[in-house]
């Protein structure tokens, strides 16, 4: 099944608009960006279920396991309502499993499931091929700097 979203904008569509008034803005051209990855990442991914969020969260716990939910939600930005929806559905899935925090029992710890560590490893790979594709047309010291650059956006 493919998922609708990686469908939903195509070249002939936006042949002949005039970019120009916003293709100076930072944050516009980080949204296209972002939107061309995601709707790939929506057509590599879309059929098994997987989305960024669900991806970011499984990439997270793989780096740090039995970390609390909370903390998990922080780092990535995500609303802790939307965060309880989605731990709910990875949970569902075999992916993650939730357990409460011994020193705060109003807190849970996220940890991967062994499939959903094995489902992280595969679409690791996958991602980073992805990645190279997008930037092919960099050259190893241009996607080095973008990294840095966009890395520093996220420092408080």
């Amino acid at each position: 099944m493919q998922d609708k979203r990686a469908e939903r904008r195509g070249p002939t569509e936006a042949a002949g608009v005039d970019l120009s008034p916003v293709s100076h803005h930072l944050g516009f051209l980080v949204r296209l960006v972002q939107q061309r990855i995601f709707d790939e990442f929506h057509r590599r991914f879309g059929a098994e279920g997987l989305t960024p969020a669900r991806y970011s969260v499984l990439a997270v716990l793989a780096a740090n396991p039995d970390a609390r939910q909370v903390a998990v939600a922080n780092a990535l930005q995500i609303k802790p309502s939307n965060m309880a929806v989605l731990i709910g559905a990875l949970e569902a899935d075999g992916l993650v499993e939730r357990r409460t925090d011994a020193e705060n029992r109003r807190a849970n710890m996220l940890r991967l499931t062994a499939r959903g560590a094995a489902l992280h490893a595969t679409v690791a790979r996958e991602i980073e091929e992805m990645d190279r594709g997008f930037a092919a047309h960099l050259a190893p010291q241009e996607r080095a700097a973008l990294l840095a650059a966009l890395g520093r956006f996220l420092q408080p």
